[in-house]
């Protein structure tokens, strides 16, 4: 009985839910399917709710009472929808709602349609009544076009006729004023080259063009051939008029006047120079030049009456005269190849320069007045010098065997530093100072003649016997073992040599990228050889740490051997650290006289301390027994040691000078190691202590258990 009552119950609630929903929702809710109620569902599967309602065997004998349920169930649901249906039988339907869109739709297009056929007419009513108008527009235009044409095209041959009078009568000025006009109205009929009367009409202009050159080069062959000099003076004006001519003809025939004046004015110089005459080899190379000088003066007055400025007729003389002589010196040189001279070579190259500067500064005042804030542009450049440049090799050659015999003669040399007391000590090493004196000139040569790939390869050359100058001359010169105060001079002397070669070396890589091409700047590199000099310093003045270090070692050995078991109170300063820092001191102050600047002095001082350091803590374990009072006395040593390095670099100067601070921050970073070692042994915790230097520790450290009141490692006691 209780499972039917609990099917009625669950139909009941499905009934009563679904009255809900429709009471609170209104009629949308009620035909949308409800996602929550499972009745509501497309795919509803009844099986679900059966097996719910008749879930035992005993719930079958209330199948009627549920069967009553649903059908109450399923009577209202059709009476729900029978209310819809009226509802919206009710409301218009929305076929006719549809149809009537359709039909307002339909006439809004057709008044669409009206619309641009009644624009098309009106179009076509405005196109009749403009088209007239149109018409007479074109017909105007064209009869326009046609009058200008025909009055152009009748100056066209006017001026035709009046140029043919002109040539004729050699009236060049008036000719050169009409041809002007002429050429452009046949450029203006270019485009009516179809029509045969303009055809012949152009075609008879153009004849009259070179008719007129010709003639015009004509008069000038005449007056100068020589045969009737009074001829020239007779027509220079008319010679110049034809110049007018020729410029209106345009640029070509310009330059063909040019070059063949030009050809004239040096025919006789390429008779007297041929390649295979005397007067042609380098050893007359300066008669080439004295000639066009000559040439130029006799020419100015002349090429000033026959000439307009402008053509600038001077100019494009030399310009022709440096053409051929390249020529010349091209294949001369390459008749020569290796065996020419060298000397020869580089004087032949030296005057070609400064002839071409000649004319450079000759014609490029007067080019370059016109704009002062520009950087003046070369006219001439290189252009006879280039023919030099593929032969600067040998040069460079030269050059190279030059610096080779230097370096045998400066490594053949005793190093011999005067005796004399009162005589000033020497900087540096004078081969080092001669090498750079070299080096000096020839790249002021070099610059002069090439700033290209010879002076890269001129570079090279300088690195390669700047490294055999730090290899043959100043490192192989370094004594392992320094037993005099004569050895000690000879090494300062190659420090400062080597620091003096290292700067001057990048003085010299710098000048070098100053004149050289923009192309070849990054190929300059004189690192290897700086750093090569700057290592000779280096090993030098680890010659002179070595002395210190062997002048020292009875000081360690008495250290070492001291009885350190039988000191019983810290007292003054012991006796080794005495004789120490009296060595150190006299080391310094002997190398001090003859190192000249303070960067020498402070790198020797600096490897001096290292070493003496190093060596006190390796020291430091071999003393035994190492009391506490041991470690006091020795730190006591440390303080007096400290005071003696602090002195150091200022050795050789008043009491009151007092040391850089970085150098006094360096002896401070030096002392505490070994500052920090003593102290570690005497307290026995070495947990603070560096790796590095608990290498030094005692190697039964902390391990030992000795009787004494103040051995190391017992703090017990």
């Amino acid at each position: 009985m209780e499972q039917v009552n609990a099917a009625t119950s669950t139909v009941n609630q499905l009934n009563n839910a679904d009255s809900r929903s429709a009471a609170e929702n209104g009629l949308k809710q009620q035909v949308m399917p409800s996602l929550l109620d499972p009745l509501d569902q497309g795919e509803y599967d009844p099986l679900i709710h059966l097996n719910e309602i008749f879930s035992y065997p005993e719930s079958i004998t209330s199948l009627s009472k549920v069967r009553s349920h649903v059908g109450h169930y399923h009577r209202a649901l059709e009476n729900k929808i029978n209310e819809l249906v009226a509802a919206q039988e009710a409301a218009e339907p929305s076929v006719q709602r549809v149809a009537r869109a359709h039909s307002e739709l339909l006439d809004i297009f057709s008044h669409i349609e009206t619309v641009r056929e009644r624009a098309v007419t009106a179009e076509d009513v405005i196109t009749s009544m403009t088209s007239d108008i149109r018409k007479l527009d074109d017909t105007k235009r064209n009869l326009t076009l046609s009058m200008t044409m025909l009055k152009r095209l009748q100056m066209l041959t006017t001026a035709y006729e009046q140029l043919l009078i002109f040539n004729r009568n050699r009236k060049y000025k008036e000719a050169a004023q009409l041809l002007e006009a002429v050429i452009e109205l046949v450029s203006y009929f270019r485009s009516y080259r179809s029509i045969s009367q303009i055809a012949v009409l152009s075609r008879n202009i153009a004849d009259l063009q070179r008719s007129m050159a010709d003639q015009v080069m004509g008069d000038f062959e005449s007056a100068l051939d020589g045969r009737q000099p009074e001829l020239l003076d007779e027509r220079s004006s008319i010679l110049r008029e034809g110049c007018t001519v020729i410029e209106a003809l345009g640029e070509s025939y310009k330059q063909r006047l040019i070059t063949w004046y030009c050809n004239i004015q040096l025919r006789e110089y390429k008779n007297i120079f041929r390649g295979s005459d005397e007067a042609a080899s380098l050893d007359n190379i300066s008669r080439r030049y004295s000639y066009l000088r000559r040439m130029l003066t006799s020419l100015e007055s002349r090429v000033s009456q026959l000439f307009p400025q402008s053509w600038e007729i001077l100019e494009a003389i030399c310009r022709q005269f440096c053409e051929n002589t390249k020529e010349d010196y091209k294949m001369l040189l390459s008749r020569t190849g290796k065996a020419l001279n060298v000397d020869l070579l580089l004087r032949a190259l030296e005057e070609t320069m400064e002839f071409e500067q000649f004319l450079e500064n000759k014609f490029s005042s007067s080019s370059n007045s016109a704009d002062n804030d520009q950087v003046p542009k070369l006219i001439f450049g290189r252009a006879m010098s280039e023919a030099f440049e593929p032969y600067l090799g040998l040069w460079v050659d030269s050059q190279d065997r030059k610096l080779s015999a230097l370096m045998t003669q400066y490594s053949n040399q005793m190093m011999i530093v005067p005796n004399a007391e009162d005589e000033a000590p020497q900087q540096v090493l004078p081969s080092s100072a001669d090498l750079f004196l070299f080096y000096r000139q020839t790249l002021a040569q070099s610059s002069k003649i090439s700033t290209g790939s010879q002076l890269l390869n001129l570079s090279k050359t300088f690195r390669k016997y700047l490294q055999q100058y730090a290899d043959r001359i100043l490192s192989a010169k370094i004594l392992d073992k320094i037993t005099s105060e004569q050895e000690v001079r000879i090494t300062c002397l190659i420090i400062s040599t080597a620091y003096y070669c290292n700067t001057t070396t990048e003085q010299l890589e710098q000048r070098i990228s100053d004149v050289i091409d923009e192309e070849f700047k990054s190929s300059v590199d004189f690192e290897k050889e700086k750093d090569a000099f700057l290592a000779v310093a280096s090993s030098a003045v680890q010659s002179l740490v070595r002395k210190c270090e062997i002048d020292c070692k009875p000081a360690w050995r008495e250290m070492v051997n001291s009885n350190w078991g039988k000191l019983e109170a810290v007292g003054d300063q012991s006796g080794y650290i005495t004789e120490l820092i009296q060595i150190i001191e006299s080391n310094v102050r002997v190398a001090v006289k003859y190192l000249s600047k303070d960067i020498y002095i402070r790198l020797l001082c600096d490897r001096i301390i290292e070493s003496t350091i190093n060596t006190y803590l390796s020291n430091v374990n071999k003393c035994k027994p190492l009391t506490e009072i041991c470690c006091e006395q020795m730190l006591l040593d440390c303080y007096v040691l400290k005071k003696s390095f602090l002195r150091l670099t200022v050795i050789h100067q008043a009491p009151e000078v007092q040391p850089s601070a970085s150098y006094s921050n360096l002896v401070n970073r030096a002392t505490s190691r070994l500052e920090s070692l003593l102290k570690a042994i005497m307290t026995g915790k070495t947990s603070d202590l560096p790796d590095n230097l608990k290498v030094y520790l005692p190697t039964n450290f902390g391990k030992l258990s000795l009787p004494e009141k103040f051995r190391w490692g017992n703090r017990d006691s």
